[in-house]
């Protein structure tokens, strides 16, 4: 079984072990697991029913995974993307005015769109299309936007009226867990250790337990108002959900969107669908270029041609349409399970099986705090920020300028998607500036047009 096992993900030739696979899956899990608590409570106030969500959720996240990990073979995890339900709720839903019902189609119908795109050979052409130094700016952008956020909610930043941010101070013991696991992860990278990442995580929930059950607060200073903020051991679910059979909790939702497909043909349906559907491409692009530059062995440009790893990706968004969630989009935090050693889609099948488990165990994933979950965003960031070296900086300012509005923009406007935008329109003015048009691949000009009209969509 074993040897079968090996066989099928290649884990020896990917210079592996189940054991490494396994670790990075439950690394992976840890960091995503997250999202069962959050996707709920933001679709819900789209008027969604969160019980249904938190199913769908789950099964739209396992299911995505395992065709990643079965069929695209490659270690990454998929779940509902925090961008993406944000924009679902509060701009189509809230301020659009769109009953989540037409929402949800308009997922539907963008995931279809991103099946093709994948399967064709235009996703391939559009993503070389893309300057080499804007993709780098992007891998490093989307590393300390994901430590930015980190930081922000473990209560490391705090906003500030004088500086806008600022730290948040010790007097928080939150900031004192996620330091801890920092530090613990950090020794265990210096000492080369591939279970850095992991160990940083433990070495923070320990801190986490330490601080909430085993010493002296008057030794600390902190005040019991503090104190009653650190998480509690769960006596049950933040959010109450119903018992009952699977299908049961699922039926508000399940094939929602293929009822209201009819509606798809207003105006501004359409905009909506192609504004997922472009959050949803270049977020994707991004992260999974990400990802390979943490892979050694991989080429860049065989990734770029593997089908399979995006066309994953958008069958993950169809499926979560169908069940009744936003998009589902790769995670940047399951990359923390390829730093931790995973190298094959062994990975996603392990965190696949988590999310699983998760629907019977969810009162004990309450404990995966996001101070918790800080050491393994800051790995990522410090893993994602090495990129820099790969932007040509001697390559004129037609290089310089793109690269800088992308990796700033990114933290500074908390939007993926708006720092891409950024980049793509300043490098087509910049070569422009330059009289170096004639560079400019045709696809990259069809990138600008579409940049500028997902601009009058903010």
């Amino acid at each position: 079984m074993k040897a079968k096992i090996d066989q099928f993900f290649g884990i020896t030739r990917s210079n592996s072990t189940v054991k490494r696979e396994l670790t990075g899956g439950i690394t992976a899990f840890l960091a995503m697991s997250y999202v069962i608590f959050v996707n709920p409570v933001i679709l819900g106030q789209a008027g969604m029913p969160e019980d249904a969500v938190f199913m769908a959720t789950i099964l739209s996240s396992a299911v995505s995974m395992l065709i990643m990990g079965l069929w695209a073979r490659f270690p990454l995890g998929l779940a509902p993307c925090m961008s993406m339900n944000a924009f679902f709720t509060y701009s189509v839903v809230l301020q659009m005015g769109k009953p989540w019902q037409e929402a949800l189609a308009c997922v539907l119908v963008s995931s279809v769109l991103f099946i093709i795109l994948a399967i064709s050979g235009v996703r391939s052409k559009i993503i070389k299309a893309i300057p080499v130094s804007v993709k780098q700016a992007g891998t490093v952008g989307l590393g300390i936007f994901i430590a930015f956020v980190s930081f922000k909610n473990s209560g490391i930043i705090v906003p500030d009226e004088g500086t806008f941010i600022t730290f948040g101070g010790f007097h928080d013991p939150n900031v004192i867990i996620a330091f801890f696991g920092i530090i613990v992860a950090a020794f265990f990278l210096v000492r080369k250790n591939q279970y850095a990442v992991f160990l940083g995580m433990i070495g923070a929930a320990i801190m986490g337990l330490f601080i909430r059950f085993g010493v002296n607060m008057d030794w600390f200073s902190f005040s019991d108002e503090v104190v009653a903020s650190l998480p509690q051991l769960p006596k049950g679910s933040p959010i109450t959900f119903p018992s009952g059979p699977i299908h049961t909790m699922l039926n508000e939702t399940f094939l929602v969107s293929f009822k209201n497909l009819p509606k798809m043909l207003s105006a501004d349906s359409i905009i909506v669908i192609l504004t997922f559907l472009f959050l949803d491409f270049f977020g994707t692009a991004t992260t999974l270029s990400a990802a390979a530059t943490q892979v050694a062995d991989i080429k860049n440009e065989d990734f770029e041609d593997n089908t399979r790893i995006y066309a994953a990706d958008a069958w993950g968004t169809f499926v979560g349409a169908i069940f009744g969630t936003s998009n589902l989009s790769t995670y940047i935090e399951s990359v923390s399970g390829i730093i931790a050693g995973a190298r094959t889609g062994l990975m996603s099948v392990i965190v696949a099986l988590l999310f699983l488990l998760s629907t019977f165990f969810y009162p004990i994933l309450s404990l995966v705090t996001p101070a918790v979950t800080t050491p393994a965003m800051v790995v990522i960031g410090i893993f994602m920020m090495q990129n820099i070296t790969s932007i040509r900086w001697d390559g004129g300012f037609e290089e310089v300028i793109p690269a800088f509005l992308t990796i700033v923009m990114m933290p500074l406007t908390g939007s993926i998607a708006l720092g891409l935008v950024l980049g793509f329109l300043s490098y087509e003015i910049c070569m422009i500036f330059a009289k170096r048009i004639g560079e400019i691949s045709p696809f990259m000009h069809f990138i600008s047009i579409i940049s500028i009209a997902y601009l009058f969509t903010l």
